[in-house]
């Protein structure tokens, strides 16, 4: 996380930022419950990476706004329960994209 942070400061004069609110969250479930179902592999990369796509397109189709926030947090949850990967985290990244 520190080195995440570093990056984000040397990037942050040419507008990109590395700081994702969902990251902080994935550290605690790996290091307070590694053996929890969040933490298992499946579950973080599917979850992780599908809904962070998901909420990508929903900005990308609705803008920001309540809209977008409220399509790709259900969108998230009918992704998540069709893979079967369960991440709160994930959840929490397509939320905030907004």
């Amino acid at each position: 996380m520190a080195v995440l942070g570093r990056i984000d400061q040397m990037m942050a004069f040419k507008g990109v930022s590395l700081t994702i609110a969902p990251l902080g969250a994935v550290c605690a479930v790996l290091f307070t419950a590694p053996d929890s179902p969040p933490a298992k592999k499946y579950n973080m990369f599917v979850a992780q990476i599908g809904c962070a796509a998901i909420g990508v397109l929903a900005l990308s189709l609705f803008g920001p706004g309540w809209l977008a926030r409220g399509a790709a947090l259900s969108a998230s949850i009918a992704f998540m329960t069709i893979t079967g990967s369960s991440h709160p985290p994930a959840t929490k990244c397509s939320k905030e994209m907004f």
